[in-house]
């Protein structure tokens, strides 16, 4: 039936559908003269015994595969080459693809969705999908991109997955009553895990989960058909298979976790029956066949599904939501308690039932019980405390999660106020959430610690860190207290308040959270809490610089997440390869943290992640040390336009590009644009962090350092002095932090004269790093060549060249430049001319090699040069060196900074120099 004909076809049923059935002939003699399409109304009205909304969708259905866009084999959508039509449903159709621009290679399933959607339609739907696109689970195909065809049909790009349709592989493998049930437990715990991010899937079904080569399942499609309902704003059962979808889905009711697991339920019935289910898909009136009926007479383990599994797939498939499992956990629960032949929830069987799985489990014990009593007493005792045991493990877990139930299924992203309609940020829905978990768990101290946690990690990861803070302070708080007393729970709640601190700025108090978590661990228990408490530890010993020791926590922390099955294991090794990039970004060793941030990067395979934009924006920070500009640049620019599109303009990782670029710009002496991407940077850390934080002083201490190399002194002086004072009421004076911005106002001021007050702040700066910060530990380092160079300019030699001569041989390549200048001074000051030409040669090759001749490194250095050739009586080569950099200095220095003063005076003296005259 042709579009056309399907429109004429809906409109005439419209029309007549609310007339009583007596009329119904009539008005279609009135208002239609083709016969055969009267006719097909008359059935369609006919069969409204299954609901006016159920014929609606088979109309809305089949008007969309008549609308279906028309491609084929060879065509491109945007940069895609279609290779191969794999499969086509209610949804749309599925197409194999290849990336076809030559920008880089990878292969991706592309559905062509069906209908035709209008422009708001499919501008909703690219709203809608960011959901999906931040879905990142190990055995769920991404969403990685999306569009619209030219004729106005939108299509999704998804990762390409080379499985099996499950149905299809137990066939294959022939696999047994015990592997059909693991598998089906491995599929669960994918939706159930996708559920803790608060996303359904709304149409489960075989066709759904692709079995890799391994075994390991794969869910397509998740969520997308919620998502296709939204952006049609219709929550119908417009998209969703009917033979899997729950009678509230179909009904067009509010779905929740409990719809995902009715369809997990139909599938459970045809994974252990091996026949399809056999239901009138649209009737929701009568229940699911139980998979002992659904079974062929002569399957082998017919006999074993009568009882516990019969009463596992009815209580999954109950028609009242009320009846059914209200989550997937409690779904697996009730699945593994059959496989380890315990009671049954869904059965409410009596005592002998549970006697009877008890021996059936300790069936040696119960032989050895027979012919003794007092093994009998014993046995008896110790079954019954580990079943209370049990039980209140259970109550626990049951009352968090019917606790996050309520919070997903209620957690509407609008709120209806007396303005309207107002969509909730996530920032209200944790507020909110928090409000609730404090009143509805208030007698509940265990569940009420355990939810605190969670919510805490929430807000750290949404960039509130003082809601972060408070709530993580009382879940130890809870965790701690008598009545729950649970150490490695409190323990974990420690690593999270560790890094928290270290983020603030604190690494010591984090060290010491870190620490305290350690000590509540006892020796062999907890391995996962430990790593992940090694992991915090070297996170805050990189913040305090101590990178030796940093490196032995982080791999500690490693080999102990190599142990772990836990599919989390992977995600957290790759978290500390990134951590340790970051050491050695920080510690002057380039080349091992390029390394590790590759690493990152490959293990990632091209998905756009916020561990792929943060590796992305360190390695770029690399290759800037390295005066690879041309290289750290794209990879800047990409990470920007990737950070504004996934996670918009008010996110921490938009901030962390305005750093990289600001710093790529400072350095390669675009001074312009670093300007205004620092700008940016403050007006967003205000936002993010607030104005009386410690990030928000570590952008305008940066800020700070462009000013003074722009020379423009006094603004320097008074972003330093600002960064000062709020590290200072935040962490105190002699915080390392603080210390750190207070040696970069002294060497400030020492360049304006002001040596008094220079002297004071570097001398307490000097011994407070060293102090606080290993010997090769970069800020300890800056202080010292600091100080020294106050010295030099003192006058006082003496005590300069025994401090040069205490440091150690070799310093980092980023403090090799200031190592000449302050060397060169110092033979200056010792009446060495001949050393200190050679010392200022030095310094301009290498700021040559590593910044580029655009630099304001390769500006000052060349600048030096030329007034030490000057003042040894080389004018006309000191003459051609500032002829040199004077438009360098003039492009990026305001015209009354001390560089461009200087500048103008040893122009005039070579000028008079070579003319005859003396240098006065």
């Amino acid at each position: 039936m042709g579009a056309e004909r399907w429109r004429q076809v809906r409109d005439l049923f419209e029309a007549v559908c609310e007339l009583p059935r007596e009329h119904w002939r009539a008005a279609l003699l009135e208002r239609c003269d083709d016969a055969s399409i009267r006719e097909e109304v008359e059935q369609l009205l006919r069969s409204q015994t299954v609901g006016l909304s159920r014929v609606s969708n088979r109309l809305d259905t089949a008007l969309a595969h008549a609308l279906a866009p028309e491609f084929g084999v060879g065509e491109r959508l945007g940069p895609w080459r279609l290779t191969e039509r794999i499969a086509q449903g209610g949804m749309g159709t599925v197409f194999k693809a290849e990336r076809a621009d030559g920008v880089y290679q990878r292969t991706v399933a592309i559905k062509l969705l069906h209908g035709l959607p209008g422009a708001i339609e499919v501008e909703r739907l690219g709203a809608e999908r960011q959901v999906l696109a931040n879905l990142q689970l190990p055995q769920v195909a991404r969403l990685y991109d999306g569009g619209t065809t030219p004729d106005g049909h939108p299509y999704l790009v998804m990762e390409y997955i080379d499985g099996v349709p499950l149905d299809r592989w137990c066939v294959e493998h022939q696999l047994g009553l015990e592997q059909r049930l693991q598998l089906f437990l491995d599929i669960c715990r994918i939706v159930q895990s996708a559920h803790e991010q608060l996303v359904l899937h709304c149409d489960l079904k075989p066709s759904n989960v692709l079995v890799m080569s391994n075994g390991k399942p794969v869910l397509l499609d998740f969520g997308l058909a919620r998502l296709l309902n939204e952006a049609r704003d219709n929550q119908n059962s417009g998209f969703c298979t009917p033979t899997y979808a729950s009678p509230e889905m179909i009904a067009g009711q509010t779905v929740g976790a409990a719809s995902d697991v009715y369809s997990l339920g139909v599938m459970l019935v045809e994974l252990l029956s091996m026949q399809p289910c056999t239901r009138e898909p649209l009737n929701t009136e009568v229940p699911v066949v139980l998979p002992s009926a659904n079974a062929a007479a002569e399957l082998p383990w017919r006999g074993k599904l009568r009882g516990d599994l019969d009463a596992i797939a009815c209580k999954a498939c109950a028609l009242d939501v009320g009846e059914r499992y209200r989550t997937v956990e409690a779904l697996i629960a009730d699945v593994r308690r059959y496989l380890e032949h315990k009671p049954v929830v869904a059965r409410g069987g009596g005592r002998l039932y549970r006697l009877r799985k008890g021996l059936r489990r300790n069936w040696y014990g119960a032989a050895l019980i027979a012919s003794a009593t007092a093994v009998l007493l014993i046995f008896v005792a110790g079954l019954l405390q580990t079943r209370r045991q049990a039980q209140e493990e259970a109550a626990v877990a049951r009352q968090v999660s019917n606790f996050m139930v309520g919070v997903f299924e209620t957690a509407d992203p609008f709120l209806r106020t007396e303005r309207g309609q107002e969509e909730l940020t996530s920032r209200q829905l944790l507020d909110k959430a928090s409000l609730q978990v404090s009143h509805d768990l208030a007698d509940a101290p265990a569940q009420l610690a355990r939810m605190r946690a969670v919510l805490g990690v929430a807000y750290q990861n949404s960039g509130v860190p003082h809601q972060a803070e408070v709530l993580l302070q009382q879940a130890y708080s809870g965790f701690m207290d008598p009545r729950v007393g649970r150490r490695d729970d409190a323990a974990a709640v420690l690593a999270d308040l560790s890094v928290q601190k270290t983020l603030d700025g604190n690494g010591d108090l984090g060290r010491q959270m870190a620490d305290q978590g350690l000590a509540l661990l006892s020796d062999a228990g907890a391995p996962t809490t430990r790593a992940k408490l090694l992991g915090a530890k070297g996170m805050a010993l990189i913040n305090l610089q101590a990178f030796d020791q940093a490196e032995e926590a982080l791999d500690a922390a490693t080999a102990l997440y190599a142990k772990q099955a836990d599919p989390t294991a992977a995600a957290k090794r790759l978290e500390l390869t990134y951590s340790k990039g970051l050491m050695y970004l920080r510690w002057g060793r380039e080349q091992p943290a390029e390394r590790e941030f590759r690493e990152v990067l490959a293990s990632l395979h091209g998905r756009r992640t916020s561990m792929a934009l943060a590796s992305e924006v360190r390695l770029a920070q690399v290759l800037r040390e390295q005066g690879r500009y041309e290289q750290a640049l794209p990879l800047l620019q990409s990470g920007m336009r990737h950070a504004l599109d996934l996670y918009g303009p008010k996110s921490r990782f938009v901030l962390i590009q305005h750093d990289g670029l600001a710093d790529l710009y400072s350095d390669s002496g675009d001074y312009a644009a670093a300007d205004k991407q620092y700008e940016e940077r403050h007006a967003l850390s205000a936002l993010l962090d607030g104005t009386d934080s410690v990030e928000y002083s570590m952008g305008l201490f940066n800020h700070g350092t462009l000013r003074e190399l722009r020379g423009d002194l006094p603004a320097a002086e008074r972003l330093y002095r600002q960064a000062l004072d709020l590290r200072v009421e935040r962490l105190g004076r002699d915080s390392p932090t603080s210390m750190r911005a207070e040696t970069g106002l002294g060497r400030l001021m020492m360049r304006q004269g002001r040596m008094e007050e220079a002297g004071a702040m570097l001398l307490h700066a000097d011994i407070g790093l060293a102090e606080a910060l290993p010997l090769d530990a970069p800020g300890r380092i800056e202080a010292r060549l600091n100080r020294i160079d106050w010295l030099v300019r003192m006058g006082q030699t003496r005590q300069a060249s025994q401090l040069l001569e205490e440091m150690a041989a070799q310093v980092p390549t980023s403090f090799h430049l200031r190592m000449l200048q302050v060397r060169s001074a110092l033979a200056w000051r010792l009446n060495e001319g001949g050393q200190a030409l050679a010392l200022r040669r030095a310094a301009l090759e290498f700021a040559s090699r590593h910044y580029g001749q655009a630099s304001g490194d390769v500006a000052t250095s060349r600048l030096a040069l030329a007034e030490t050739l000057l003042l040894l009586g080389h004018a006309q080569p000191a003459l051609d060196e500032l002829h040199k950099v004077e438009p360098v200095l003039r492009r990026l220095q305001l015209p009354t900074s001390p560089d461009r003063r200087q500048l103008d005076g040893l122009i005039l003296l070579a000028h008079t120099s070579v003319e005859g005259g003396q240098i006065p």
